[in-house]
């Protein structure tokens, strides 16, 4: 029987939404397909599949990452979906937890941690840049009119506070992908 849940998770939180997927396969649902807001899981034996979220450079169409999924293929590791954001994709995988007890570890290597946290970041600064500049324009549309006509936008108001949030959050997400590199070389000096 399928199953479809709605929720959201934000990409700094790929860890919590791999955690999440991970929980629901031992409590016997897998994924089948996942949206950017929805997950459609099917019934089956608890524990019996491990996830692993990863993202990759270009469209989940390009040569490269085809080739890559067969990689994984080859290895018992299953893309179950992915979606396309720009220049990246985000790839949902699966095996067999009893051929991979320890979980599946695609990025194992420093630099290849290295180069996740760059493309995240790089994501996330262009939608910082964005919802900066909504912000700024929303307000001034809102205080513009406030100045002139003695009246209140209330959607400019509300489109404004919103993307001021979503601005902090892009802004957090940018600042943990930054920290979380400086750790990664740290510790790549430390195995030198």
């Amino acid at each position: 029987m399928r199953r479809v849940i709605h929720k959201v998770f934000w990409i700094w939180q790929l860890e919590k939404e791999q955690a999440w997927i991970n929980e629901m396969a031992l409590h016997g649902y897998s994924l089948e397909h996942a949206g950017r807001f929805t997950f459609e899981f099917d019934e089956t034996e608890p524990g019996k599949y491990i996830y692993k979220e990863i993202f990759l450079k270009g469209w989940g169409e390009s040569v490269e990452n085809i080739k890559y999924f067969r990689f994984l293929e080859e290895m018992g590791i299953k893309v179950v979906c992915y979606i396309n954001y720009p220049g990246t994709c985000w790839v949902y995988t699966r095996a067999l937890r009893e051929d991979y007890p320890d979980g599946i570890e695609l990025y194992s290597d420093i630099d290849s941690k290295i180069n996740y946290q760059k493309v995240m970041a790089g994501y996330m600064i262009f939608v910082t840049i964005a919802t900066l500049f909504a912000s700024v324009l929303n307000l001034s549309i809102v205080f513009n009119y406030l100045a002139e006509y003695n009246m209140l936008m209330p959607l400019n108001l509300i489109c404004a506070v919103f993307t001021s949030v979503l601005f902090v959050c892009s802004a957090i997400a940018v600042i943990r992908a930054f920290v979380n590199i400086g750790k990664l070389k740290k510790e790549r000096k430390l195995h030198e």
